[in-house]
């Protein structure tokens, strides 16, 4: 995929602001943790990581649980509405990562879909198959909104947004534990 099919596609999903910013926020930081880990040894396609990062939340929001479009902080067409609502309405009851899949692997691009849908928060129950995998996963749970922030920071803000109904269940406890067993994993590789 060329940078420019790249935008063509937050262009064509009428991608909001404020998601195109935590998308490169997710980029930028997958990016350098990828490149720390190539320096010590692991390989990674970092050209792979960088387009499944940028394209991660590219429909996110299909299932937003609010869907507020006047209180984000960008002019809002009628265009912006349309598409949003049509997507919604295809995507209804889908995760968005797995409504990403489903486009990127229609117009061609398998393995960005692969790392795409495995972004979800659950499928750290389920493990990954790559380092890149591993790194969007991650970086996405560094990233709330724009900035950068401890993990149990953004896992706490993530689950008030999105399912405050799993705040203090054991299972949720038990998932967080692999989340921030995978972050161990990740910087010991790293300071080796």
């Amino acid at each position: 995929m060329t940078e420019q099919e790249l935008q063509s596609l937050i262009e064509e999903f009428h991608v909001p602001l404020h998601i195109r910013r935590h998308s490169e926020k997710v980029t930028e930081f997958a990016l350098e943790l990828g490149k720390k880990l190539v320096e010590a040894g692991e390989n990674i396609d970092l050209e792979l990581l960088k387009q499944a990062a940028s394209l991660h939340d590219i429909v996110r929001i299909v299932d937003f649980r609010n869907f507020n479009p006047q209180n984000f902080k960008q002019e809002v067409t009628e265009k912006d509405l349309e598409v949003w609502e049509a997507l919604r309405k295809k995507y209804s009851g889908m995760h968005h990562a797995i409504a990403a899949a489903q486009i990127l692997r229609e117009r061609g691009y398998e393995k960005i879909a692969q790392v795409v849908e495995k972004h979800r928060y659950l499928q750290i129950k389920d493990g990954f198959n790559t380092w890149e995998e591993k790194l969007l996963y991650y970086s996405d749970k560094r990233v709330k909104h724009d900035q950068i922030v401890p993990l149990e920071e953004r896992l706490n803000d993530g689950r008030e947004r999105n399912a405050p109904e799993t705040k203090n269940l054991k299972e949720t406890l038990e998932t967080d534990q692999k989340v921030f067993a995978l972050e161990s994993e990740i910087m010991a590789k790293i300071k080796r």
